[in-house]
């Protein structure tokens, strides 16, 4: 694995497991973890909002998760990298926290959604829902709570830019080791909604599939896709 610099993030390639064994490798060593999937809304909102390229060039991992990511990181620097997606290593954590013995926090979503996604992941890999909270709070949320059920790893679906900023603001706070945007991925997780079929995700187009099922909530996903692929070809001056 190594770091290259894409629109000024440090993003790390290399192959899925590779970057998995790393994130495993700091959890045991109890060492601090911010982790960030960088997809074209992240990178997009990154280039055009100086605060929260601060929040994401301060975080220990950013993985490229997303096509045009990958595209980037081929064209700038001529080297490979698998696409490393938010909910695909969100379930890998969750089955080496099973065998770890680790419990993990979910903060996001709607109450019901949370809820059936925290559900879900105990009928799948045992007791390691320490606790959960919707996303719809102001200010800092339910911080006590995430600290009090002393959760190793923690895992934000409150959508971009709003989940890495909350991590970037509020990680230190907390006792647990590991932080991770995740998006919709407890959506997905709770079945409240489907994950693009395997054909979709191997021809890059999971972003329209997420985009169909909801697209006034996704409103921004092609524009942002479309803005990536612009800056790729024509990369902002300063960047």
């Amino acid at each position: 694995m190594e770091k290259v610099e894409i629109f000024g993030l440090p993003i790390t390639t290399g192959t899925f497991s590779e970057m998995l064994e790393q994130i495993q490798s700091r959890i045991l060593q109890k060492k601090k973890t911010f982790v960030v999937t960088a997809n074209a809304t992240i990178v997009v909102t990154a280039i055009e909002k100086p605060e929260y390229r601060r929040i994401v060039q301060s975080a220990d991992l950013v993985l490229p998760d997303g096509f045009g990511v990958v595209m980037a990181i081929r064209r700038f620097h001529k080297k490979s990298s698998e696409r490393v997606t938010g909910i695909d290593m969100m379930l890998e954590l969750c089955k080496f926290a099973a065998k770890q013995g680790l419990r993990v926090f979910l903060l996001g979503s709607k109450q019901e959604i949370v809820e059936k996604a925290a559900r879900n992941l105990e009928r799948t890999y045992g007791n390691i829902v320490a606790g959960y909270h919707h996303g719809y709070f102001d200010g800092e949320g339910p911080i006590d709570l995430i600290s009090s059920s002393k959760a190793d790893l923690l895992f934000v679906g409150m959508g971009v830019p709003k989940q890495e900023m909350w991590i970037g603001e509020n990680f230190d706070k907390i006792p647990a080791t590991l932080a991770m945007g995740v998006g919709g991925s407890f959506d997905v997780i709770s079945g409240y909604k489907k994950r693009a079929p395997k054909i979709i995700q191997n021809l890059k187009l999971e972003w329209l599939y997420r985009y169909l099922q909801s697209p006034l909530q996704k409103k921004n996903v092609p524009k942002d896709v479309t803005k990536l692929l612009w800056y790729i070809l024509k990369p902002p001056r300063g960047l």
